[in-house]
């Protein structure tokens, strides 16, 4: 499985999963800093002893510091990687909420068809109701026009 698929979440989703691998991106640098730090401690060490002439402390030393050093190399590579994938979140990340449709055309024309007056949902079984209905409309408009105008030429 991917890490980096975040097809068919939601935009906030897909934030929250990418903030989720940055975090640990990050927790992960600060742990190889402490540790580069750890390194420059045991590598002084080791050059003491030496100094000193502490053939067993310097050994000792040197074997820490080696372990440290395989550390390091452990948690270079794990810090590549999710740095990659982070890399490919970030480039995925724009396209998480297009599925995501911004307006719903059904609610949006039911709207419009309540604040005109209409039935929200004209909608019948086959639809021919509907447009008989609206023909008949249409006729009863013409004929009351038509019954205003002998009205208004008689009245002349």
């Amino acid at each position: 499985m991917d890490d980096t698929d975040i097809r068919g979440l939601s935009a906030e989703d897909a934030k929250a999963y990418a903030l989720e691998f940055m975090t640990s991106l990050k927790t992960l640098e600060r742990q190889l800093a402490g540790l580069a730090d750890e390194l420059g401690l045991w590598a002084k060490r080791a050059e003491l002893a030496a100094s000193k002439g502490a053939s067993d402390l310097e050994a000792a030393a040197r074997a820490r510091l080696a372990e440290l050093g395989a550390k390091r190399d452990a948690l270079e590579a794990e810090r590549a990687e999710l740095a990659a994938k982070v890399a490919r979140i970030r480039e995925k990340l724009p396209m998480a909420g297009a599925s995501e449709r911004s307006v719903d055309p059904d609610l949006l024309l039911a709207q419009l068809r309540m604040a005109a007056g209409q039935s929200p949902d004209d909608r019948d079984d086959d639809g021919s109701a509907k447009l008989d209905s609206d023909m008949a409309a249409l006729g009863a408009d013409d004929a009351l026009a038509a019954l205003k105008r002998k009205l208004k030429e008689g009245s002349e």
